[in-house]
């Protein structure tokens, strides 16, 4: 919706939906609070926010994309070659070329250097500050905070060791796990064997799990039995209950998340401010999404229709309780519709069917927009095959245009102007 607002501001700046807009190959504008952007599809692109030192400009998307944001750069090729530079204030700097190049400086300032799977060291990748290996999968150690991890042989052989953590794994003979103060955990012939031993003082307990047989962990707050595990399970504590009889097939819930899941028929979850609802899977959807001022409904026809709705919870910015903030439908991939405020867009062709890709916004949308509609501060454009006819209408003006200016007129409160071969005859009435 942001990349929508942002091209209707552009939209009004570049004279009441004229200029370039709709032209497939090159477009540029300008918009009031100083958004710049300007494309020579499909080979290059470029919109700079000079309010909020942002910049991005796109090479034949998504082949390559460079971003700027203050003094911190960002570039990417394809989807494995990554460049970072964070500060001009510091060396900090990542070069990846996904998953065999690794070189950069870290946020303390530490270099390091990689080329998987012989060798080296990688900083802050995968949740980890630090991976060294050599020979992948011969040997690899890790490390997390205090928690350092030795693997031999991945995932066979693993030990790690810290202020709080004690873990062994020999996989998939023999596992343990210790977090101190909070459970005990292991494994034997995984997946077969599992037990736990939860030693934290707000919820004692344990119990065990042998697949495909049985299972038992009840602790001081809940119990859970498992039947043929882990496909019949029976789970009840002072704030929820769970059934699965048989997972993943029939899985029913009460309590802090409801639950009523018939696979593939139907199926409805909802946990805190989020509820996901389906008929024959994964046809049909019925989604609801709770924010702080509305609630977004979304129904999806998978793969061709879907829409979407903003209503109203509190009062805010002009809208009462029960008014919808913004619509959106899509039937794809023939059109698009959507509203937001005053601003509104109607779109044929709809060829990607996703909503709202920026990449492809910016760089490919307009090569199969036959027709667009659009309406934003009480003006309303219409662009027909690329922009070869455009229409503009507002409280003060009117205006078309033929084939780029081959024919045209516009017409204000005090003049009428007319367009012949590119040329412009008439003036003030």
């Amino acid at each position: 919706m942001r990349w929508l607002l942002a091209s209707l501001a552009l939209l009004i700046a570049s004279d009441a939906f004229a200029g370039f807009d709709g032209d497939p190959f090159f477009e540029q504008a300008t918009a009031p609070n100083g958004t710049e952007f300007l494309a020579v599809r499909p080979f290059y692109s470029r919109s700079v926010e000079p309010a909020h030192e942002r910049a991005r400009s796109d090479f034949l998307w998504p082949l390559y994309t460079r971003k700027s944001f203050k003094d911190e750069q960002y570039s990417r090729f394809l989807f494995f070659g990554f460049s970072n530079d964070f500060s001009s204030a510091d060396e900090r700097h990542r070069r990846w070329v996904l998953p065999f190049y690794f070189q950069g400086v870290d946020a303390q300032g530490d270099g390091y250097f990689a080329l998987f799977p012989f060798g080296g060291t990688i900083h802050e990748f995968l949740g980890r500050d630090e991976i060294t290996f050599a020979l992948f999968p011969l040997y690899v150690k890790t490390r997390i905070n205090e928690v350092n991890t030795t693997t031999v042989l991945w995932p066979i052989f693993s030990k790690s060791k810290g202020d709080k953590v004690d873990r062994l794994r020999v996989w998939p003979l023999y596992g343990r796990a210790e977090l101190k103060g909070t459970f005990r955990k292991k494994f034997v012939l995984w997946p077969i064997y599992h037990s736990v031993e939860y030693t934290n003082e707000r919820n004692p307990g344990g119990g065990f799990i042998v697949v495909p047989i049985y299972g038992h962990i009840k602790t001081q707050r809940a119990s859970n039995y498992w039947l043929a595990a882990p496909f019949i399970r029976y789970s009840t504590s002072d704030e929820q209950w769970i059934v699965h009889a048989p997972w993943p097939f029939i899985q029913l819930a009460g309590g802090k998340m409801y639950k009523r899941i018939f696979w593939p028929i139907y199926g409805k979850k909802k946990f805190g401010t989020l509820t996901r609802q389906y008929w024959l899977w994964p046809l049909f959807w019925n989604n609801q999404a709770e924010y702080t001022h509305h609630i977004e409904h979304r129904k999806v026809v998978a793969p061709i229709f879907v829409t979407e709705s903003e209503v109203v919870t509190k009062p805010t910015m002009g809208y009462e309780v029960g008014d919808v903030a913004a619509r959106y439908w899509k039937l794809w991939p023939l059109m698009s519709w959507e509203r937001k405020q005053d601003q509104s867009r109607f779109r044929l062709l709809e060829l990607w069917p996703m909503r709202h890709t920026p990449g492809i916004e910016r760089n490919w949308a307009p090569y199969w927009t036959l027709y667009k509609r659009e309406t934003a501060a009480g003006a309303t454009g219409h662009h027909l095959l690329w922009g070869l006819y455009r229409q503009a209408k507002s409280e003060d003006a009117f205006e078309w245009s033929l084939l780029k200016g081959l024919a045209g007129y516009r017409k204000t409160a005090d003049s009428r102007r007319y367009r012949f071969l590119f040329m412009w005859f008439g003036g003030e009435g």
